[in-house]
């Protein structure tokens, strides 16, 4: 019975100091996160009605490409985001007056640590329909314009 009640202060010191190193081992991934987090970061809205005709698709299709092609590292770390909102939907009703929303439109809003800096409306997506090329372009200058704002 003494060696089972002698034994019992190692274990529980042993059984200690592995939950401290786990403990310290998730809090230093915890902070790693937390440090590479980007304080700066672009989101790119989509915003479409429940009715979608073909050029509204083809906006739609080009824009995924435009950035889902052209910034897959930004994508990757965060600094990026692509979102696709239907702002007919009672929940997305709001982005029409966040955003002045007239039609379906892509817009990229600059964040700093959660909180709206500023925002633009790529208008010309419309008339660069017809031409792939030049649209894909036009996203991709404005996106990474974006990117590269200081605050």
């Amino acid at each position: 019975m003494k060696q089972k009640a002698a034994a019992r202060p190692a274990w529980i010191l042993g059984l200690t100091m592995a939950l401290t190193l786990m403990a310290y081992g998730i809090l230093s991934d915890m902070q790693t996160v937390s440090a590479q987090s980007p304080t700066h970061k672009v989101v790119a809205y989509y915003f479409h009605t429940n009715t979608r005709c073909s050029t509204c698709q083809k906006i739609e299709a080009y824009s995924h490409e435009a950035i889902e092609e052209g910034f897959k590292t930004e994508l990757k770390n965060g600094t990026l985001e692509l979102r696709i909102v239907n702002y007919e939907e009672p929940e997305n009703r709001h982005f029409i007056k966040d955003y002045k929303l007239v039609t379906k439109s892509l817009i990229l809003v600059n964040m700093v640590e959660g909180v709206e800096m500023d925002w633009t409306n790529l208008k010309l997506v419309w008339q660069l329909t017809k031409n792939k090329e030049a649209f894909l372009n036009y996203v991709r200058k404005e996106v990474r314009n974006s990117l590269s704002q200081n605050y």
